[in-house]
């Protein structure tokens, strides 16, 4: 994928439109995202993005087919998300179906069709969703835990996913003026991407969004806040978990300064906890003999996906045996080696080509890749940067993954313990 494919522009009343021309198969990608995300909520509305993200599906008045059934008689398929800091709707269709597509997200757009039977419907929906993600092992593990140890403000800490006791008294006037707020044109960018032509498609997408009236634009709510000072610890009982386990999260740099910092982050996760050889595992193992299952990752959800503030955070499911302070000086000893001296050369050369192949993956899937180049527009105003992501992780070496491990530091992190069983 090259910068060069990529068309950019503004309409009128705001709206970003990227559009990525592609023609290797017959299908194209639409993706519709929203600078609003579960940050954006009011501590009495807890899972309002989330829910308004499930009534966008509904159709015209609840009473014509819904957008799901639209789509499908098109040939394709859509879904949604939300996270920190946006919603995403993203379809994918034969190519051409796009026209289709583009007329179907600005009919959302254009003007809420929220019904009381629809809100009470969707609550239901979430709560059911909220429900079967606590009722199995490690549910709500790292996430949504994890959040209110590290930080603070409701914002950055609260549950996103969805608060039945608050949803159930939202109204439909709490609804439209969310989309009045929210869901304009110039708080959103349209992108396209796969086997279209980019100037039809601009003209398709000026007809269809271009009578949409401007609103007024929310204006920037940072969300930064003070780092622990010490390490913030909570433990909580899961009746499910067959064996004990623990979170590590740890605040990262602005990624509105560059993907450097974050990159070099993403290789130290790999080198401790990724791959055939991660050094955690290796550790442990050869010190006591135990297997413990670690995972590790930069960002809540995925690499560059959120503004300022995010988190590095890293998972251990151990044995009963093996105490949580063991592994946490295991964690604690490895930062230290990697923050002295860097990983090997092959420790990098293997995690790089990791990257490579994950990110290459992603880039072939056509969701994916209409998902990233909308949210790079978004976030950062550079829908380019998901092409030029991979030479930039090749660029990070041994002293990079240094500084990054050195940043992590015990004294400013917070630490989630699950117990398994009913607290023993």
């Amino acid at each position: 994928m090259n910068t060069a494919e990529i068309t950019r522009v503004t309409l009128h009343n705001g709206l970003r439109i990227v559009i990525e021309e592609e023609h290797s198969v017959p299908v194209a990608g639409v993706a519709v995202h929203y600078d609003v995300g579960f940050r954006a909520e009011a501590e009495n509305a807890s899972g309002l993005a989330h829910l308004f993200e499930h009534l966008m599906f509904q159709g015209a008045a609840g009473t014509g087919p819904s957008h799901f059934q639209q789509v499908e008689r098109a040939g394709g398929f859509c879904n949604a998300s939300t996270r920190q800091d946006y919603t995403d709707f993203y379809t994918v269709v034969p190519a051409d179906a796009v026209a289709e597509v583009i007329a179907l997200e600005a009919v959302r757009m254009r003007a809420s069709k929220i019904t009381e039977r629809a809100v009470r419907a969707q609550i239901s929906v979430i709560r059911e969703e909220v429900l079967g993600k606590i009722r199995r092992p490690y549910g709500g593990f790292p996430w949504p835990r994890l959040s209110p140890v590290l930080f603070r403000a409701f914002a950055n800490a609260h549950d996103g996913y969805g608060d039945y006791a608050a949803l159930r008294h939202v109204t439909v006037r709490d609804c439209e003026e969310f989309f009045d707020r929210h869901y304009g044109p110039g708080n959103a960018v349209v992108t396209v991407a796969g086997d279209v032509e980019p100037e039809a498609v601009l003209t398709v997408i000026e007809r269809a969004f271009g009578a949409i009236p401007p609103r007024p634009v929310p204006p920037p709510a940072p969300h930064g806040e003070p780092e622990p000072a010490g390490q913030a610890t909570a433990e909580y009982a899961d009746p499910l978990a067959p064996l004990p386990a623990l979170a590590l999260g740890y605040r990262v740099p602005d990624p509105a300064a560059g993907p450097a910092a974050h990159l070099a982050l993403s290789a130290l996760a790999g080198v401790l906890a990724g791959g055939v050889r991660p050094r955690l595992r290796e550790r442990l193992h050869r010190e006591t003999g135990q297997n413990v299952t670690f995972s590790a990752r930069v960002g809540l959800f995925d690499l560059l996906d959120a503004r300022d503030p995010d988190m590095w955070l890293l998972t251990a499911i151990h044995p009963a045996g093996l105490s949580a302070e063991r592994v946490l000086a295991a964690v604690d000893a490895e930062l230290d080696a990697l923050g002295a001296t860097g990983p090997a050369d092959e420790e990098l050369r293997r995690c790089r080509n990791a990257w490579l192949l994950s990110h290459h993956r992603s880039m072939d899937r056509l969701a994916d890749r209409v998902r990233m180049l909308g949210r790079f527009e978004l976030l950062f105003g550079d829908p380019g940067l998901a092409a030029r992501l991979p030479e930039s992780y090749a660029e990070v070496g041994a002293a990079d993954v240094a500084t990054a491990a050195r940043g992590l530091r015990p004294d400013s992190r917070a630490l989630l313990r699950v117990v398994p069983g009913e607290g023993r």
